[in-house]
């Protein structure tokens, strides 16, 4: 089974509106976690899974890889720093597959970790 949103910090927005009615205040915001855009060429998905993927889902990816192409707005991906450099997709493969197939250069991203 997939992770959820609460799995990874930033997400979870009962964190941030702890004891101050909803407010975010300076001192619950967490900066570690940027929303930034990345260039698709440091985003890492192994040939397997891309494989797996496309034929699990290939309609959905194609369906994502038609909104990149007509220029829509797309939810942001999250990704996980390698120690090696670029990142590893920890929410969204599809997004960044469909990006990949239509040639789209960056994608948007939160970064955590």
């Amino acid at each position: 089974m997939g992770k959820s949103f609460r799995d990874y910090r930033g997400y979870n927005s009962e964190r941030d509106n702890r004891n101050n009615g909803g407010r975010r205040s300076g001192r619950d915001v967490d900066n570690s976690n940027v929303t930034i855009y990345v260039n698709l060429d440091q985003v890492f998905i192994p040939d397997t899974q891309v494989a797996k993927l496309l034929a699990r889902d290939g309609q959905q990816i194609e369906a994502y890889r038609e909104s990149y192409e007509n220029g829509e707005d797309m939810v942001r991906v999250v990704l996980r720093p390698r120690i090696d450099g670029g990142y590893n997709v920890e929410l969204g493969r599809h997004r960044v597959i469909a990006a990949k197939q239509a040639g789209v250069g960056v994608i948007e991203a939160l970064i955590i970790g």
